[in-house]
C-alpha cells in the first residue's frame, strides 16, 4: 500500500559561476531574499509565493535557480 506525502517549498539557491544567493519561503508562503555579501544577515521581503513572478522563482538577477529545498508536511 501506497502512501502519498506532502511537501512544501522552503528554499532556492540559486548559483552564479563564481557566488550564490538564496531565498527562504516560510511556512506562510512569505519569500525572502538574500545575498550575504550585498544584504550581508538581512533578509529582504519579496512578497508571497502565491503572487510572486514565476520568473523570480526561476532567476534572482543573474542568479539561475539550482536547488529547490522541500519539507515534509
Amino acid at each position: 500500500m501506497q502512501h502519498s506525502q506532502l511537501y512544501r517549498l522552503c528554499g532556492i539557491i540559486y548559483f552564479a559561476p563564481s557566488h550564490f544567493v538564496s531565498c527562504v519561503i516560510d511556512k506562510n508562503g512569505e519569500v525572502w531574499y538574500n545575498d550575504g555579501i550585498t544584504t550581508k544577515e538581512t533578509f529582504i521581503y519579496c512578497g508571497n509565493i502565491i503572487t510572486i513572478s514565476s520568473d523570480f522563482l526561476y532567476s534572482a538577477d543573474a542568479y539561475k535557480a539550482s536547488i529547490l529545498i522541500y519539507t515534509r508536511l
